[in-house]
């Protein structure tokens, strides 16, 4: 299941690790435990995957909003609150009025990354809540203390940010805030439409990615599986959102938002979420992993997305397989708009994406594939 990306190149993080490994002596000290300690090890392990990266928080870049968008006046204008995670305390704070829509940060984020989302949905009559996750931002630490987190609490403060606010129209989420938003919503989360940027679909090639950087052997590396299945209470499988999402029943449409030279993710997970929903897949160019969440074009396609009439049934009616469309930064379309079925079935684990048919293409993941990020499950 481990992608031959992986091998290639390593996200930002990823290199950080490396980098401390060469000059700590990380690949000694586990090759050591591998024979002497692999429990040890195994909770080494733990403890560096589950460690977010500290990241200069700078002020967000708000796109300027509809005319009238005026009640959004910086990043913490807004009403706050807290809400309790798991014996942990969740800051966010609450914009406008109408339908409820969630906005849900990444790994090593904050909730200000999305704040450029806040004007146009105010503007549009939604009430928009963002918070930061528990060891994140403003927020309390999580279960394994202070600067450690994990994906499943990530989907805990949406579910309990959710609930103390009222039903969730739409989530739009980034990054691992996105996988944790899938995860959630697979478990049973009721949301009427979801949007996805740069999500991660599987956590295990990462997982295997980051074992190679540390050169943990195989005895660690099963003990560091236990102890994250152990920590979290279900199988690591149960985080394969492709293959989940797969074999669900209904599900809330989905749009899918990835730009091709992201440094953190695959850029071939996100086609992998679109084709499993199934959802629509918009994919851009240059704005990486980061820059895309202030990107004009991507707030305007995810809040037209958020405001479109459902047509299914209800809050988890499966929608129809959308369209692949691409852009470059600043909104410009790249190439021709392709219509019709996600029509790539992703090989699993693979980060790879058999072609569609002559009818329904779907763009294929560049051949250089975006190296991978060290995410918590």
């Amino acid at each position: 299941m481990t992608s031959p990306h992986v091998r290639r190149k390593k996200s930002t993080i990823v290199r950080s690790i490396r980098r401390a490994a060469t000059t700590g002596g990380l690949r000694v000290v586990f090759r050591t435990l591998e024979h002497l300690a692999p429990a040890a090890g195994g909770r080494l392990a733990l403890r560096l995957w589950c460690t977010p990266p500290r990241r200069r928080t700078a002020a967000p870049t708000v796109p300027a909003g509809p005319s009238g968008a005026t009640t959004f006046t910086g990043p913490y204008d807004g009403a706050p609150f807290t809400v309790e995670v798991n014996g942990g305390t969740v800051t966010g704070r609450a914009w406008g009025s109408g339908p409820f829509v969630y906005l849900a940060h990444g790994w090593g984020g904050s909730a200000s990354q999305l704040h450029g989302f806040v004007p146009t949905l105010v503007a549009a009559g939604y009430r928009v809540v963002a918070w930061d996750a528990l060891s994140h931002g403003r927020s309390g630490p999580g279960v394994l203390g202070p600067h450690r987190a994990t994906l499943s609490e990530f989907a805990d403060a949406l579910t309990a940010v959710v609930r103390a606010h009222g039903p969730a129209h739409a989530v739009i989420a980034h990054s691992l805030g996105a996988s944790a938003t899938g995860l959630a919503v697979l478990d049973g989360l009721p949301v009427r439409r979801l949007v996805m940027i740069a999500p991660m679909a599987d956590p295990l090639p990462y997982i295997q990615a980051f074992r190679r950087t540390l050169g943990i052997g195989p005895v660690v590396g099963d003990r560091l599986i236990a102890a994250m299945e152990s920590l979290v209470g279900r199988p690591i499988t149960d985080y394969d959102l492709g293959t989940r999402a797969d074999r669900a029943g209904e599900l809330p449409p989905l749009l899918v938002v990835q730009d091709r030279s992201d440094r953190e993710v695959y850029p071939a997970d996100g086609a992998t979420m679109a084709t499993a929903w199934p959802g629509r897949l918009h994919r851009t160019h240059g704005l990486g992993h980061g820059r895309i969440l202030a990107d004009p074009e991507v707030v305007r396609r995810a809040v037209d997305f958020v405001r479109e009439s459902g047509t299914g049934t209800g809050p988890h009616a499966r929608p129809r397989r959308g369209t692949a469309i691409t852009t470059a930064p600043g909104g410009a379309r790249n190439g021709a708009t392709v219509t019709g079925p996600a029509g790539g079935r992703p090989l699993r684990g693979t980060g790879e994406v058999r072609p569609a048919s002559q009818e329904d293409p779907l763009p294929v993941p560049p051949e250089r594939a975006a190296p991978v990020p060290q995410e918590a499950t």
